[in-house]
């Protein structure tokens, strides 16, 4: 096993390598030194010394930060290239580098090659600071989080010891190189370890296959938000051979979905936890094995667990060797493994009351209905708890049947049993899957967004639902409300007739048992509109011989759709 190039003397021994691959077109070691001579020479005109840099392509990318560090600047690299995000940082630095507005351009210089062999490189200071990273964090102001060379250096080392690179795999990604994760595993790494990373990032699953396919060997750099949706549809066993490692990071997988990945590109998926603050912490492998959810430190790490079952966190990674505090609570098990029991008590105070918003995301987590939650604070008249919330299948069957208003009843009874009535969070609103980013992580501001905008309504209102054994009869409102009148038109919203095939679909799942798979749709007529706030009836027959479901909606005017869904 070769050890990396250190950051520090990359520029110095030039090693002879393909940097990066732009699709078709690979750019090679002289390439990528004539790219910073040229961001050099630009940069020397100016005289700021805190520049923000923001761009897509990680090859133009590092290519600023080594000029920045070549002419004594500093890279202050944001999470999001997102209006609030530059606001909050033009008072912090002098410009702007990149993709962004305003940004400087590199110099025209006709003959880059000639120049980049004009200039002198040497090895740069390890104590330089070589980021400053902006995160956006679970809650808050993001604050800049300061990695000098020598450490950086460091996580590269214990990385390539721990994963040695291969040469010859291209690295893939779907995450973003603005953040640590993908800075280190999709960029900084593989540059010293000279293997080529693809510039383009995959931003679907179907965009990881195309370019996979393409190529003799390669690397997998993603998240659990990507990971979780892959297309199970694709040909992946015809890559099988060319995968030599994944890599995940942001929050922890689903076992099923590890395992899933794992085997579907017959190599290893290895989950990597830690923070922007820390650096790289654990890594573990999910499988068929016992105790595989265990995560593993990292040689170089060092854990402590005070008596309050605050864990602090030392390493080489972490600015100025400093310990760091950690959010979650660990399980600690023999040979430095551990288990994550979830974050620390969020403590917050409600009209003088102390209440966990932990506490109570784990109390609705254990319910039946649902799959994930996050409590959180809103303040308007009064200061009060809001809750986001995302139903497994069972709870969405059971938000259509019974309605918005009974499900909030249920949910804040079951809460009432461990808090006071005081403390009972008073807003819910109720998602598809709650909003992470591209890193897996999940921001204060977002959830914001979602609780500050107005309730978002996928089903109808039931009034009455009669029944007999293959048939059932539902009256209901249609609320001006429900998503799908968005943009259906806006001056004249009509219900679309996906949406009740869709509903058609789902209460015949709800109320008739043993219907196979989806097959197709027949007969399907639309004859009237449906509008905000009417009440319709909606008419289900089940032919189990068939495995085919009727269905219509009427109203008073008339038949407004019918048609036949078929079951394989």
């Amino acid at each position: 096993m070769s050890s990396p190039i250190s950051l520090s003397n990359w520029m110095v021994l030039q090693p002879d390598c393909v940097v990066a691959i732009n699709r078709d077109e690979q750019h090679t070691t002289s390439m990528f030194v004539a790219r910073v001579s040229v961001w050099k020479h630009t940069l020397s005109q100016y005289s700021g010394k805190r520049w923000a840099v923001y761009h897509s392509d990680p090859y133009e990318f590092l290519a600023i930060i080594y000029a920045l560090w070549y002419t004594h600047k500093s890279a202050c690299i944001p999470g999001d290239d997102k209006p609030a995000t530059l606001e909050r940082l033009c008072h912090q630095v002098d410009g702007f580098i990149g993709e962004l507005p305003n940004a400087i351009q590199p110099a025209d210089i006709t003959r880059p090659l000639a120049t980049a062999h004009m200039d002198s490189w040497r090895e740069l200071n390890p104590q330089q600071i070589a980021v400053e990273l902006y995160t956006s964090g679970s809650s808050g102001a993001p604050k800049a989080i300061i990695k000098t060379l020598e450490q950086l250096d460091n996580e590269i080392h214990c990385l390539q010891n721990q994963w040695p690179a291969q040469a010859d795999a291209v690295v893939l990604s779907t995450v973003s190189h603005q953040h640590l994760y993908g800075l280190i595993f999709r960029l900084l790494r593989p540059f010293c370890a000279a293997q080529p990373v693809y510039c383009d990032i995959c931003e679907y699953t179907e965009d990881v296959f195309n370019v996979a396919r393409k190529q003799n060997r390669f690397v997998l750099v993603s998240s659990p938000s990507h990971i979780s949706r892959i297309n199970t549809l694709l040909d992946w066993q015809a890559l099988a051979g060319q995968c030599v490692n994944i890599f995940s990071a942001a929050a922890p997988l689903e076992k099923s979905h590890a395992i899933r990945l794992s085997h579907l590109l017959n190599t290893s998926l290895w989950e990597i936890y830690g923070s922007s603050e820390t650096g790289v912490i654990a890594w573990r492998n999910q499988s068929v094995e016992a105790h595989s959810e265990l995560w593993q430190l990292l040689p170089s790490v060092v854990l402590t667990q005070s008596d309050d079952e605050q864990v602090h966190i030392t390493s080489s990674f972490i600015e100025g060797g400093k310990s760091f505090a950690l959010s979650d609570r660990i399980d600690m098990h023999p040979l430095g493994r551990f288990a994550l029991k979830g974050r620390v008590d969020t403590i917050v105070k409600i009209e003088g009351k102390r209440v966990s918003l932990t506490g109570i995301e784990t109390l609705l987590n254990a319910h039946a209905w649902v799959k994930e939650s996050k409590a959180l604070i809103v303040t308007r008249k009064r200061t009060e708890i809001a809750i986001v919330l995302a139903f497994n299948d069972e709870g969405e069957q059971a938000l259509l049947l019974q309605g918005r208003k009974p499900i909030i009843a249920t949910l804040r009874s079951l809460l009432s049993n461990s808090l006071e009535t005081i403390v009972i969070p008073r807003r819910w609103r109720f998602v598809d899957a709650l909003p992470y980013n591209k890193q897996g992580k999940l921001t204060q501001a977002s959830l914001q967004h979602i609780v500050n905008c107005p309730a978002d309504l996928k089903w109808p209102t039931i009034n009455t639902r009669v029944q007999d054994e293959n048939s059932v009869r539902i009256n209901c409102h249609i609320p001006a409300e429900i998503r799908y009148f968005k943009g259906h038109f806006d001056k004249a919203p009509i219900l679309p007739g996906v949406a009740q095939v869709h509903w058609a679909h789902k209460l015949a799942i709800a109320h008739f048992a043993n219907l196979n798979r989806f097959y197709r749709l027949e007969v399907i007529k639309f004859s009237q509109v449906i509008q905000p706030n009417e009440n319709i009836d909606i008419q289900i027959t089940f032919n189990p011989a068939k495995q085919q479901v009727s269905f219509s909606f009427q109203s008073e005017k008339g038949v407004h759709s019918s048609g036949r869904i078929c079951f394989d």
